[in-house]
Order: structure tokens, then C-alpha cells, then sequence
């Protein structure tokens, strides 16, 4: 469970950080499912195009029971109930990897951005990123800038019509807004942390992230989770594995 000081901390900041949330016999049964898994093919599976190694997995949770026992039977849920304090379903879920000198830019943006396309009516989402390798400023953090969801939605511009999945964002923003949210709001901060720890971050909180110069690849198994009155249909959905429509409350009984 979360401390008022946590709870006002994500409100205020637009993240937090919990650290040591997996640890022992059921992190390394994680980080083992995921290995195996990086072993399988299928449309949830991106590679990258010249080493082939995992980029993303779309809904792990399908492939091992054990991802999914941290939906259904760990504390998450009632972390993300004291957040979002309403029923809530999840919206998305992936595994995204920065290979070690392998590209993977990811340029700043707000992920509501793109999940309006997906029917999600406001901005009350909110995702967790649970670090399944050690994160540093080698290996690709995820830049923030903290308390830019009190922003709303910023500027931004068409860069990429056709964009779905794909590091080349189909909106991007101007470095004049990136100057005037860092002047305005704080400085940017790495969301480093220990394997285990977890990040969670509103979907308006600006972030990206840059290329994995270390030599560990970076691994994050990310949820995100939206209420379930915060969505509606879309003529031309992404796949399921993309955004789920499957509305099941994820709430502790």
C-alpha cells in the first residue's frame, strides 16, 4: 500500500518511484518468463530490424501465467486503486527492450496524445514500468520532466501520418515547447533504479528516452491502466494485443 506522502508525490510529480516492489524468487521468475518468451513469434513481437532481438512484446501477460498473477494477485492493483481511485481495467501492456547499442529513440511525448486515437476520452491514465534489468544513465532511462502533466496537452505537430509503432513518433513537439516546459516546470530527470524497482507515471507526464550506450540491455514490463468509464469505441481499432477491449475491473474485491 501507498503513503499519503507517495500518493501526493505521484500527484504532484506526476510519477513515482517504489522501490525493491519485486524482489527475490518472484522477480527472477519474471526475468525468466520473459527470456523464454524472447524465444517465441507472433504479431505481438517487434525486433529490431538488423540484430533481431526483442524491442517490444504486446501483452506478455497472454504468454506466462506469472506476468499475469501480477495483475491479478500481487499488490499492483490496489496500488493503482489509492492513484486512480475509481474501477479501473488495463489499457495496454508490453515489454519494451533497449538492446545494448542497438537504436531505440523514443522522442518526447505524452502518451495521450496517442491513446485519444485509441478512445480514451480524458487524461486519467496512468502506466507502472517495473525494471526487470538495472537502469542507469547508460542504458537508456526514461527522460521526464517532472509536474508537466499539470500542463495538459501540449503543443505538438503531425510528423509521421502513418506511424503506429515506431520510433518515428506520428506526433513529435518543437525543442521551443520541450525549452518552455523544462523552464516552466523542473529540470529533466533519468528514471533510473535497481532491477525490481518500479516507475509509475501519468499519461500527460512528458517523457522519452535516447539510446542504450551501456552494455546491459534495458527491459521494462509496463501496464497501463485506465478507468473504466474513460473509454469509448473507435471506428478503426488497433489490434487487441495493441489496446485491449476487454473492460474487466481490475479492482481488489
Amino acid at each position: 500500500m501507498l503513503s499519503q506522502d507517495q500518493i501526493n508525490t505521484y500527484e504532484q510529480q506526476g510519477y513515482l518511484q517504489i522501490n525493491n516492489w519485486l524482489e527475490g524468487e518472484e522477480l527472477d521468475q519474471i526475468v525468466q518468463a520473459i527470456e523464454k518468451m524472447e524465444q517465441l513469434d507472433g504479431p505481438e513481437f517487434f525486433r529490431e530490424k538488423s540484430s533481431k532481438k526483442i524491442r517490444t512484446i504486446f501483452a506478455p501477460e497472454k504468454f506466462d501465467s506469472s506476468i499475469l498473477a501480477l495483475l491479478e494477485s500481487s499488490s499492483l492493483p490496489k496500488i493503482i486503486e489509492q492513484l486512480l481511485k475509481t474501477d479501473f481495467y488495463l489499457f495496454q501492456s508490453k515489454l519494451n527492450t533497449k538492446s545494448s547499442l542497438e537504436s531505440g529513440v523514443w522522442s518526447w511525448h505524452q502518451d495521450f496524445k496517442f491513446w485519444k486515437e485509441d478512445g480514451m476520452i480524458a487524461p486519467n491514465a496512468l502506466t507502472v514500468a517495473i525494471l526487470l534489468t538495472d537502469v542507469d544513465v547508460a542504458n537508456g532511462p526514461i527522460l521526464a520532466i517532472p509536474s508537466s502533466q499539470k500542463e495538459g496537452e501540449v503543443e505538438s505537430y503531425l510528423n509521421n501520418p502513418d506511424g503506429v509503432h515506431d520510433e518515428n513518433l506520428k506526433y513529435m513537439i518543437s525543442q521551443g515547447t520541450l525549452s518552455e516546459m523544462v523552464n516552466k516546470y523542473s529540470p529533466i530527470i533519468p528514471l533510473t533504479g535497481k532491477a525490481g524497482d518500479a516507475h509509475i507515471f501519468h499519461c500527460n507526464l512528458l517523457h522519452g528516452s535516447y539510446q542504450n550506450m551501456g552494455v546491459i540491455d534495458r527491459k521494462l514490463l509496463m501496464f497501463t491502466f485506465n478507468p473504466i468509464d474513460n473509454i469509448k469505441e473507435v471506428s478503426n481499432p488497433r489490434p487487441d494485443y495493441m489496446v485491449k477491449r476487454n473492460l474487466t475491473a481490475l479492482n481488489p474485491k
